[in-house]
């Protein structure tokens, strides 16, 4: 059985690299690469790239399976947010969407076959060899050596079903140290910011950007769970403090 897996998926314009490095590795590389306006494909470290989790395999994996029209997760590498989504353009789920930030690659049969297959491999290999012990990485030497688990962090990954099944509810791993929990209510909602009122009674704007989590606009009565970078709020709580002096 194969310890390195590599799949290359190439269209006209875009392409989507799989790889996992190790099957000790709890995690799979997706490198995304398009060709430029002359012709030429960008190279792997001019593309986007982001490390999954056996609990995305599982996701990604549901809708594969067609248990789920899309899974969508959010990721920060090194303060970077990066929106992941992996959903069925239309509701014949005959053709597969891959974004990863700006970039986009789209899938059909056989290559979503193929890429079932592969990943159902790759998380059985990981259950087996990755969920216990200690291991050293086996990542070639390339830019993916310098990649600390304290790096990168997944804020947040949900399915959405499809005819009635199972939604697979939010995941939340260990919080970045620049981000923090806090209760709020959103009063206002523009198309980049959120007008809130903290559980102390201050109001202020912040960056939609700045969230980590999902939150709901419409709910304008209950305070909610907001995970938001520090900054912002030891901004916004020292101009309230200085105002009160």
């Amino acid at each position: 059985m194969a310890d390195i897996h590599e799949k290359s998926f190439f269209g006209q314009k875009s392409a989507v690299i799989l790889k996992s490095p190790a099957k000790e590795t709890p995690y799979i590389f997706l490198q995304c690469i398009k060709r430029k306006e002359d012709g030429v494909w960008e190279k792997e470290t001019e593309g986007k790239t982001v490390k999954l989790f056996v609990e995305e395999l599982i996701c990604i994996l549901e809708v594969l399976k067609r248990r789920g029209l899309n899974w969508r997760g959010y990721h920060v590498f090194k303060n970077e947010r990066t929106e992941i989504f992996v959903g069925w353009e239309s509701d014949d789920l005959n053709v597969l969407r891959i974004k990863v930030g700006n970039y986009n690659k789209k899938l059909k049969f056989p290559n979503t076959n193929f890429l079932t297959l592969l990943l159902e491999h790759i998380l059985n290999e990981k259950i087996a060899f990755a969920t216990s012990g200690k291991f050293e990485s086996k990542d070639s030497k390339d830019e993916n050596e310098e990649i600390k688990e304290s790096d990168y962090i997944v804020f947040s990954e949900n399915i959405t079903a499809k005819l009635g099944l199972k939604v697979v509810e939010t995941t939340e791993y260990d919080l970045n140290k620049n981000a923090i929990e806090i209760k709020a209510k959103i009063k206002v909602e523009s198309p980049k910011a959120l007008l809130i009122t903290l559980d102390t009674g201050n109001e202020f704007w912040i960056p939609k950007s700045t969230v980590y989590n999902n939150f709901d606009v419409k709910d304008k009565n209950n305070y909610q769970k907001l995970i938001v970078e520090k900054w912002i709020i030891d901004k916004n709580i020292y101009q309230i403090f200085e105002k009160e002096d």
